[in-house]
């Protein structure tokens, strides 16, 4: 099997990258809401998230992924937890790192998001639980749920 140039100049015939995103959370009288994006081709509903841009750490691309995502600023809280999965791209299996960080709104406006997903939108969190379309991110949300709860 040839080998394939796979994100960030890596070689191998299974190449691990990564990726980094937000679990932004906001208090809403007694509840909390999450911001989910979503996708309508691919009946997708997501945290933001996405691949580094050359140089970046984890936490620059968290940052930036979520205000191209999603239209607003956002300052991180903390790590929440990392997901690990793989899929088959031309071939060949890659193995993905996502890390997720708990983020709180500083300023924008979610309609001014780019347009790698058709909606931004506030959901409560409980609901957002059934909704993400990946367990990973339903497992990564309820941490982030758990560690906003502990921290009043």
């Amino acid at each position: 099997m040839s080998k394939q140039k796979i994100d960030q100049g890596q070689y191998d015939e299974n190449p691990s990258v990564w990726s980094a995103g937000g679990v932004v959370i906001k208090r809403t009288s007694e509840k909390y809401e999450v911001l989910l994006c979503v996708r309508n081709a691919q009946d997708l509903i997501a945290l933001p998230k996405g691949k580094p841009n050359y140089g970046e750490d984890e936490i620059a691309t968290a940052i930036r992924e979520v205000r191209e995502e999603t239209g607003i600023e956002v300052k991180i809280v903390q790590k929440v937890s990392e997901i690990f999965y793989s899929f088959i791209n031309f071939g060949i299996t890659i193995n993905k790192k996502v890390t997720f960080f708990l983020m709180e709104m500083i300023s924008g406006n979610i309609n001014d998001h780019d347009g790698e997903f058709d909606k931004v939108y506030w959901e409560k969190a409980e609901e957002a639980l059934k909704m993400l379309t990946y367990q990973g991110e339903r497992d990564v949300l309820e941490k982030a749920i758990k560690l906003v709860q502990n921290t009043g």
